[in-house]
């Protein structure tokens, strides 16, 4: 036989031939091997002639376009597949005469081809081609021309591709052979309906998408297609309801797809003649109504995926009391609902599940189990979150199904103890049955045996009692551990370090003590929050190269914080210590670990000056609540990404000059000094920080004026979803949401989430600044809570405070303002909390209207010369009469020259 090992030696040649033209050449095609090994080849394992050639991208992505010529394919006379994906072809070089008898496949996805000629120069003398695609071309409607003549054509992928629908529909009817036809990203115009597609009678399956402006209407034909067994008409944008039109007649319909829509209420009654389906996908959309009706007569269903709608699911599962061959059943996210009549909870169902996701709500305050469960052995998914179910936990559960990967019953209502299976489950990777009322202890031996291959359990927020079982340290693949929010006391395991393969740890609010372990050397989470642990930690607990966020917040800790970190934590990211009891100076090298970008030490003891970060990568940084007393001469140096500092309640003394300036190339969003003890004027320089959205500069001793420049600043929050801090890469990447402490409405909030994007604010109250408050503060439309009390401010409240639309908190108390209250403040809709009390204005409060009419008389006490309604004092208007050329004052101890004034005065009287 010609060939070698296999290969036939002319074609063989012939590939090599081809790879010489190619910009990206395979790695194994070497002369002298057999090239029916060789990647992309695929021989024919009875004649070892080559069947298939998978060619894509073997020219450079964005190199001019260019012509393939056919001739180079010739000696290859069994190729039934070309697949020429992504190549930059704009058309073929076909020699006279030449025929491809046995080629049936072709792909020119992701080429050039854009006209009649470049098409047409592919195809000719393709006859019997039967699956053909030009996805993502640069084809218009003219150039769908010479494609009728394809006689044998079957699977036709036209999508992404410039196509007018009209000019499509006509192509359409000469395609009497397609089976299947994928539309989408073509660009129809007008309506779709499924009538457009009645003369392909062999049409089996058709898949569309968003582009194919498709409505309700597409259905009101959808029994002309009858031939069709698989549709799919996902994320299309149909919106309005369902009409009930023919589907009856989709007797051979197996597939549909309505997923990822804006199609709401029930499905339509003609739905359950759809007898033959196998697979139904209607998630995520807004279905409302009892699943069961029409459920119940789809006896053939295998898979069915409603989440994400409003469906209501009766927890007795019978309506598929009749189904034998459903094993995948999807339907978080609708309600759960007891059954509207008795109907016996014992009957014995005819499938065996494999996968059964019902994370859903229900109005009930609780669900019984279903005893359907019982019955089942083949179960490898059972989601049953926020179900309400209630009982004992039923242990029987892992007892029964031997192969079950995922077993996640959180939030449910499940009292008694969990205890383990009496046989080893070795498919199990995934326990979690948090926030329930399980009691009793963590089962203590056995566990690692029992789960060898266990990669997460969580048991947090239930009413566990107990140590931690040493087992947990023998447990080689666990990589997440959540006992939190229990009643666990004891030590922390010693051989806790040896579970090489823990990720995270979740330990917070119990009650465990005792000494610290060695960390594992991956770990990348540590919560020990919440607990009673008393003493220091030795630095020696924390040498874990690959530990990426470290949260001991909320404990007893004591002690100084280590120096060495830095070497032995070298991917840590993140690093919660707050509410504990440390002591000493912030080592330098803790500021400035290369990784670290969340540091949290709030809430301790620590004293000496504020690290310097000139080195670190930080984009949030908590030191509020210490003992703090200095800043550095440079505390940041050049461009930086921190975008939160919390530097509150310390006993800082110093100037902020420098800091502003160092922080005026950051983006900080939010700057928190509170109660310290800086001094000097408020920097001009603090107008460069555009970012700002919440500065609190209160309780200090800052003096001087107010920079006029702050009125120019946006303090708009670009953060709709609230700061966060992106943390990590690849697969540990993930958000952190920001907090800020801020006072606003007499009262100090917690903010964070998207509570935090809503607020912005300034609160300069209990300093010494004095002056007039700058005019342009009204231009801060965007701001909510402005507070400037407890100053030696003068002169006028500014008119344009009209302006501050998003006021919702305004305190101006206990300062020397004079004059009137503009009249237009009672125009500010958002107004809450309004104070201008212990001033020294004057005249009558503006009209008792809109947001006024909430505000009592301790919003104005303090002002002798104010009158009117919710004061005592009222404002009685008098016209007096007096002689031109002799004006007295109201107590007549002084002649008043008045040459100059009306002979008419208006005084008011208050009374």
């Amino acid at each position: 036989m010609n060939c070698y090992e296999g290969c036939w030696k002319h074609e063989r040649e012939a590939l090599l031939a081809l790879n010489a033209q190619f910009d990206n050449k395979p790695s194994n095609w070497v002369d002298n091997t057999d090239c029916c090994k060789w990647e992309r080849v695929h021989c024919n394992t009875t004649t070892w002639k080559v069947k298939k050639l998978d060619l894509s991208y073997v020219m450079y992505n964005g190199r001019p376009a260019w012509y393939i010529n056919y001739s180079h394919f010739t000696l290859f006379e069994d190729l039934n597949s070309l697949i020429l994906l992504g190549n930059s072809i704009a058309g073929c070089i076909q020699p006279e005469g030449l025929r491809f008898s046995n080629l049936e496949v072709i792909d020119f996805t992701f080429n050039s081809l854009n006209n009649t000629q470049s098409i047409i120069s592919c195809l000719d003398g393709l006859s019997s081609l039967k699956s053909l695609s030009l996805r993502s071309n640069e084809i218009n409607d003219t150039s769908l021309q010479g494609l009728e003549n394809l006689s044998e054509l079957e699977v036709l992928d036209l999508g992404g591709n410039n196509l007018n629908g009209n000019t499509l529909r006509k192509s359409l009817q000469a395609f009497s052979s397609i089976r299947e036809l994928y539309l989408t990203g073509v660009q129809f115009k007008g309506t779709v309906v499924a009538a457009d597609f009645s003369d392909m009678a062999n049409l089996e399956l058709l898949v569309m998408d968003l582009s194919s402006n498709i409505e309700n209407e597409f259905f009101k034909s959808i029994g002309l297609l009858a031939s069709l067994q698989d549709l799919s008409l996902y994320a299309c944008g149909i919106n309005g309801s369902l009409p009930e039109a023919d589907w009856y007649k989709l007797k051979k319909l197996r597939n549909l797809d309505l997923s990822m829509n804006e199609i709401e209420g029930p499905l339509p009654s003609t739905f359950c003649n759809m007898t033959s389906l196998k697979k139904l996908l209607l998630s995520n959309n807004k279905f409302i109504g009892n699943l069961g009706f029409n459920i119940a007569s789809l006896t053939s269903l295998e898979y069915l995926d409603y989440g994400s709608n409003q469906f209501e699911v009766p927890i007795s599962f019978t309506p598929f009391a009749n189904h034998s061959n459903i094993k995948f059943i999807y339907g978080e996210g609708n309600k759960i609902i007891l059954d509207s009549h008795n109907i016996p909870q014992t009957w014995v169902p005819k499938f065996q599940l494999q996968e059964l996701i019902l994370s859903s709500t229900t109005n009930a305050t609780s669900l019984p189990l279903p005893n359907f469960l019982l019955y089942q052995y083949n179960l490898t998914s059972l989601d049953f979150t926020s179900g309400k179910l209630e009982g004992e936990f039923p242990n029987w559960l892992l007892e029964n199904n031997t192969n079950i990967v995922n077993l996640i019953l959180k939030d449910c209502s499940f009292k008694g103890t969990f205890n383990l299976p009496s046989h080893p489950l070795l498919s199990i990777k995934i326990i979690d049955v948090s926030s329930n009322a399980i009691i009793g202890q963590i089962p203590s031996k056995n566990i690692s045996s029992i789960f060898p291959n266990l990669h997460y359990l969580n048991m947090s927020y239930n009413d566990i009692h107990g140590s931690i079982p040493h087992d947990f340290g023998q447990m080689n693949f666990l990589d997440t551990l959540d006992l939190s929010n229990n009643h666990l006391f004891g030590e922390i395991p010693k051989n806790m370090s040896s579970a090489m393969s823990l990720s995270l740890l979740r330990l917070s609010n119990n009650n465990i003590g005792g000494t610290m372990f060695p960390l594992p050397r991956n770990l990348t989470m540590l919560f020990l929050d919440g607990n009673s642990y008393f003493g220091s930690i030795p630095s020696s607990s924390f040498n874990s190269s690959m530990l990426k966020e470290l949260d001991l917040s909320n404990n007893h800790f004591v002690g100084k914080l280590p120096s060495c970190w830095n070497k032995s934590l070298t991917c840590l990211e993140a690093l919660y210590m707050s509410n504990n009891h440390f002591e000493g100076s912030i080592p330098l090298e803790i500021a400035n670990m290369e990784c670290l970008e969340h540091l949290d030490l709030s809430q301790n003891k620590l004293n000496g000056i504020v690290p310097s970060f000139q080195s670190s990568s930080m984009s949030a940084i908590h030191l509020g609540n210490n003992m703090l007393h200095g800043l550095p001469k440079t505390i940041f140096k050049g461009s930086t990404s921190i975008q939160m500092l919390d530097l509150s309640y310390n006993l800082i003394t110093s100037g902020i000059e420098d800091m502003i300036q160092d922080l005026n190339n950051t983006g900080v969003n939010i700057l928190l000094l509170k109660s310290n003890h800086f001094i000097g004027k408020i920097p001009k320089e603090l107008c460069q920080l555009t970012s700002i959205t919440i500065l609190d500069l209160s309780h200090n001793n800052f003096s001087g004026p107010i920079p006029s420049c702050l009125g120019k600043m946006p303090f708009e929050n670009a953060y709709p979803e609230g700061l966060q801090i992106l943390l990590g890469g690849g697969e540990f990447l993930r958000f952190v949401n920001e907090k800020a402490n801020f006072t606003t409405k007499k009262s100090s909030y917690a903010y964070t989430g998207s509570i935090l994007s809503y607020m912005s604010g300034i609160d300069l109250s209990f300093n010494k600044l004095n002056g007039n408050i700058p005019w342009g503060i009204g231009n801060l439309t965007k701001i909510r809570a402005l507070n400037l009390s407890y100053n030696d401010l003068s002169g006028k409240i500014p008119d344009t405070f009209s302006n501050l639309v998003q006021i919702e908190s305004l305190d101006l108390s206990f300062n020397n303002l004079s004059g009137s209250i503009p009249s237009r403040l009672n125009e500010l809709s958002s107004l809450e909390v309004f104070s201008v009390a212990d001033n020294n204005l004057s005249g009558a409060i503006p009209e008792m209207k809109g947001q006024f009419l909430t505000f009592d008389k301790s919003s104005y006490e303090g002002n002798p010369l104010l009158c009117g309604t919710p004061l005592p004092k009222l404002c009685n208007a008098s016209i007096v009469f007096v002689p031109n050329g002799s004006y007295n004052d109201l107590d007549n101890d002084n002649l008043v020259d008045m040459h100059v004034f009306w002979s008419m005065v208006l005084l008011y009287r208050i009374g």
